[in-house]
């Protein structure tokens, strides 16, 4: 029963972002920066805005944290959904995100 209730809690809350230790950790000597909570119609995300310093430029400090495309961890099976992680951002700033997938998606 608990995990039928945890599925459906997942199904419906849309609201949920996942843990803030779930950012991968930023190579030096760039560094985190503040982390937010946006939501939109696809439901939300957690957003860190990192701190590009040279000689990292945001697409390679990207491309160096394996996130030159969005990502996603293997299914929880207690809740059924998967973590994703990606990159927004342009030559002036880089931000990670992370969501969870929606429930019923094709990943």
């Amino acid at each position: 029963m608990a995990w039928i209730g945890s599925i459906l809690w997942t199904a419906i809350d849309e609201g949920a972002v996942p843990d803030d230790s779930s950012f991968l950790a930023i190579p030096s000597p760039s560094e985190a920066g503040a982390v937010s909570t946006r939501c939109g119609s696809g439901g939300c995300s957690r957003i860190m805005t990192v701190n590009v310093k040279p000689p990292q430029a945001p697409q390679s400090l990207a491309a160096e944290m394996g996130l030159t495309q969005e990502r996603c961890e293997p299914m929880n099976l207690w809740t059924m959904r998967r973590t994703c992680t990606g990159v927004s951002g342009d030559a002036r700033g880089l931000q990670i995100y992370l969501q969870y997938s929606p429930f019923f998606s094709k990943y």
